[in-house]
């Protein structure tokens, strides 16, 4: 019995060695944080490169979180928090300028500089969207009304209430903005309590599309000649086809409405070879990024990637380009506000 007993305590002891010798062979990648919005293009191209990555790159791991607002990501990348990101130029230049949630962070311009580009690409259009019956024509029909501009503190935030006070007057105390997260304001407007969803998205949107299967939708027109132009920080003018969303979207016209090119980039503590591997297995796995989403293959794309260079690049990045020949432009200088 005794001699049973040994051998099945030594059976047991090696059934834990193997295990935990199983568990320290399943962590050998080293584990990268990349954060994202949820629900938008961002989200679908971080995902997507996280798996190109994961199957393509030994000892590099990337994890996608997608909560939170944008600008949360990068002032946490700036301070080591987090390594790759989805990021913008009206972000960097909100940082440098101690401009909206960066007004309370001491320093804020300084830590800018920890941050790294990779590439830039076009997150699509805003849809400025309403129900087909809704008394909302124009943006002039909002005051008092119950919209969704984008999250607390996020980068699309200024940009929608920037484009509605030029073409209105109206400013944010003459709507009910919606203070949540870009989830529950898309369940929000899936429950009729949102009068004007505003997202930001590559057409076709997963969530659009969802409420152009239960209701129907209108986008509505924006006077883009009015909207304030700053191509140093990624603006863009586009439009959507009346057709994008299938029969229960009514609009009989395209309708002008602004975008907004914006980037996937890194801390600049991530070390130069990890971001140097993470950059070269998106460009030798393109195709497999492409088949993600209809969208992807006309907006990730080598000619678009170096377009607009915010801030600077990643060294990683950087060295890339230059083994494979890429022409890379200066970054783009963020202005001061005035």
């Amino acid at each position: 019995m005794k001699h049973l007993m040994h051998r099945a305590g030594a059976a047991l002891g090696a059934a834990v060695l193997a295990s935990t010798l199983a568990v320290s062979g399943a962590k050998a990648s080293d584990l990268y944080r990349l954060t994202s919005v949820a629900a938008l293009s961002p989200y679908i191209v971080n995902t997507a490169i996280a798996t190109v990555v994961n199957r393509n790159v030994p000892g590099i791991e990337l994890q996608v979180n997608a909560t939170g607002a944008a600008t949360r990501h990068m002032l946490d990348a700036a301070l080591g928090r987090n390594d790759f990101f989805f990021g913008s130029a009206t972000i960097n230049w909100m940082m440098l300028n101690d401009i909206g949630p960066f007004a309370e962070v001491p320093n804020s311009g300084d830590l800018e500089e920890n941050l790294g580009m990779i590439f830039t690409y076009e997150i699509g259009p805003y849809h400025y969207t309403v129900r087909a019956d809704s008394d909302i024509q124009t943006l002039h029909d909002l005051r008092g009304k119950r919209v969704f501009v984008g999250p607390p503190g996020g980068a699309a935030t200024l940009p929608v209430l920037t484009a509605i006070e030029a073409i209105t007057g109206l400013t944010r105390e003459d709507m009910d903005v919606a203070t949540f997260g870009v989830d529950a304001a898309v369940q929000a407007f899936q429950d009729d309590r949102l009068d004007l969803i505003v997202l930001s998205a590559n057409v076709p949107n997963p969530s659009v599309q969802q409420f152009a299967m239960t209701k129907r939708i209108r986008f509505l027109d924006i006077e883009t000649d009015k909207v304030p132009y700053n191509p140093e920080r990624g603006s863009t003018r586009t439009t959507i086809a009346p057709d994008a969303y299938g029969p229960n979207q009514v609009n009989t016209d395209p309708v002008r409405t602004h975008g907004a090119l914006v980037n996937f980039s890194a801390g600049m503590h991530v070390p130069e070879e990890v971001v140097y591997q993470v950059t070269r297995a998106i460009w030798e796995n393109l195709d497999a990024i492409h088949e993600t989403a209809p969208w992807l293959p006309g907006t990730v794309t080598q000619e678009a990637a170096l377009s607009l260079v915010t801030g600077r690049l990643h060294p990683g990045a950087e060295r890339y380009y230059r083994e494979m020949g890429w022409e890379i432009p200066d970054p783009m200088p963020i202005p001061r506000a005035n």
